[in-house]
């Protein structure tokens, strides 16, 4: 089946990333436009100073620049889709379901890891939480 118009696709540069966006551009119709998107999730770090804990800002754009570069590496393989890359921070469920509620897509297509059920009590799933809020449908690709 072709026809969705407009696809967000969650990456987190996995092996499979290539999998999860070919599977996307299986299911992209005609003149449709395919958001992939990375959520640089940082963890605090402590630093001496009376600010005791922060992110270090210039690590975290680096970070982010690198990010759109390899996000960019997969929209030039792909010309004959219309592929834009966005790279956000933050949690990345949180993240992801507020660029789903911005560009109201209609199918979200993310991986999943193929956890264990104490896994899913200990730390949860990004996909478990999109798919559980996500206004739209979602295509999960298990590896």
């Amino acid at each position: 089946m072709k026809g969705f118009k407009n696809i967000v696709v969650p990456l987190d540069f996995a092996d499979e990333a290539k999998r999860i966006l070919d599977t996307a551009l299986n299911v992209l119709g005609d003149g449709g436009t395919i958001t992939l998107l990375h959520v640089v999730e940082w963890l605090p770090v402590v630093t001496e100073g009376t600010f005791g804990i922060y992110p270090h800002r210039k690590d975290i754009d680096k970070v982010k620049g690198l990010s759109l570069e390899k996000l960019d590496e997969h929209a030039v393989a792909h010309p004959e889709a219309d592929i834009k890359p966005l790279v956000k921070e933050g949690k990345p469920a949180t993240v992801i379901l507020e660029v789903i509620g911005q560009l109201e897509p209609d199918l979200v297509v993310m991986g999943s890891h193929g956890r264990s059920k104490l896994d899913h009590l200990l730390i949860g799933s990004v996909a478990e939480r999109v798919i559980r809020k996500a206004p739209c449908d979602v295509l999960v690709v298990k590896f």
